[in-house]
């Protein structure tokens, strides 16, 4: 009796058919330049993007975004200084000259430290920098010609200019309320041109930083900040700034698996793979739970003190200025930087189908638009079923458990921040760095209390 058995033809050509099929559908790549950067955990939660037949096209939005923005990954890979071009170091070399003045380390708070600050500034400004050689560089490095400026030399030197613009706007630290009044802010143009240059280069509007400029693209590798604004001030107020600041390079680093796979998710919704769909939202679920115990576990007040956020902190975020059109004499206010324009939670509203909290204006204004076009097609391609329509319960039940830890996070947001934004800052009016001056404090208290309200009635 022969070791094996002949099979008839037409078993082997079924046989030869499921082989061809997996090799043609499944052992392909998902992309060859998409880059294996999920982080494997101790308990290998996170596994690698199954093989693929057909990219997503949600997938080309991600490659985007790391390539340009993240300089090949993320959060962004950012260079600073020395490794900076000659005609742009001086802007390094004055934030840093000049931080040490920037916070008040007396009683002294006045709006004459501003002017005298901007003075200073000013002056280094225009004694330092070739602003000819600054714009014909940058003119050449927008052509694409990473040999000119590589794409860790543009991120840091956006945070250093979005640096610089808000030391110049508020010009001493805590803020005060003469500055907080000033609706034109009449910046120098060695801060104006570069400008113009980033907010082609990312894509955005605002006068003010953002997320990605002061925070993200802030630290260096060693997960240190490149331009503080509390330097020479008690552990306290530096704890608060960088425990703050942290919190947003954190969660975008523990989401970066998540990004990945919300694309897997999408090809295997497309191609049924139901098995496969099940245990990318179990990781999901679990990475949207690590990401958000970064909030819990750093912003309480051992690590960020209440005493110290509102004046050293959070005010230096806001921007609260803006233009007024020569044409036809309308105003424009921009305002600064807002948990609300954190990848990550853009990311899990569009994929839960949520209607986004910022309107297509405030997008275009603060979010860059690698991120714009990422977000959006996540939202055009969520699957959840919601109301009477629901086929796949068990599906439907993995997107729920999502939506009710973002939920939960709204509802213990609520709570949390309050103590944050009441705590007293009498050199200033009631502000927020996304919204700006608010008014009376109570009232701005009772209004933002609503609106966090009203995003969590509509996070369902």
């Amino acid at each position: 009796m022969p070791l094996i058995e002949r099979r008839p033809l037409s078993v082997c050509i079924v046989i030869a058919g499921i082989a061809l099929i997996y090799f043609k559908y499944y052992k392909k790549p998902v992309a060859g330049n998409l880059k294996q950067q999920i982080d494997a955990s101790d308990d290998g939660y996170v596994k690698s993007l199954k093989p693929i037949r057909k990219p997503h096209p949600t997938q080309a939005c991600l490659e985007q975004l790391l390539e340009k923005e993240g300089a090949g990954s993320w959060p962004p890979r950012t260079s600073y200084g020395e490794s900076w071009p000659k005609a742009l170091r001086p802007y390094h070399e004055i934030y840093l000259a000049l931080a040490p003045l920037l916070p008040c380390k007396d009683d002294e708070i006045s709006f004459e430290r501003c002017l005298n600050y901007r003075a200073q500034m000013r002056g280094l400004l225009r004694d330092r920098v070739q602003l000819a050689d600054v714009e014909a560089l940058l003119c050449a490095a927008e052509q694409e010609n990473k040999s000119i400026l590589p794409g860790e030399a543009w991120n840091g030197f956006y945070s250093c200019i979005a640096s610089l613009r808000h030391a110049f706007r508020w010009g001493t630290i805590p803020v005060v309320q003469l500055a907080q009044a000033e609706k034109v802010i009449d910046i120098p143009s060695e801060l104006e041109v570069p400008w113009a240059h980033l907010q082609r280069r990312f894509g955005v509007t605002s006068q003010g930083g953002n997320v990605l400029s002061n925070f993200l693209c802030n630290f260096n590798a060693n997960s240190q900040i490149v331009y503080p604004i509390n330097t020479g001030m008690p552990e306290i107020i530096r704890s608060a700034e960088y425990g703050f600041a942290h919190i947003f390079l954190a969660v975008e680093a523990q989401a970066l698996p998540m990004y990945y796979l919300v694309v897997k998710s999408f090809h295997q919704h497309s191609v049924r793979d139901r098995s496969g769909l099940l245990e990318s939202l179990g990781q999901i679920n679990i990475i949207v739970q690590r990401s958000l115990k970064i909030y819990y576990d750093t912003m309480v007040d051992m690590k960020i003190s209440k005493t110290v956020w509102m004046r050293y902190v959070q005010g230096f975020q806001a921007w609260s200025a803006g233009t007024i059109n020569a044409t036809t004499g309308e105003y424009t206010q921009y305002d600064g930087l807002s948990g609300n324009q954190l990848l990550f939670f853009n990311i899990i509203d569009a994929f839960l189908g949520l209607d986004s909290y910022l309107t297509e204006e405030n997008m275009l204004r603060y979010m860059p638009e690698t991120q714009r076009r990422f977000i959006n097609s996540v939202r055009e391609h969520s699957f959840r079923e919601k109301g009477e329509k629901v086929v796949d319960g068990e599906v439907e039940d993995m997107l729920q458990n999502i939506l009710k830890q973002i939920r939960v996070f709204r509802t213990a947001h609520r709570v949390r921040v309050k103590p944050y934004l009441g705590a007293p800052a009498p050199e200033r009016l009631f502000m927020t760095a996304g919204k700006g001056v608010l008014g009376e404090t109570n009232a701005a208290l009772t209004n933002l209390d609503k609106i966090l309200e009203k995003r969590l009635h509509e996070t369902r």
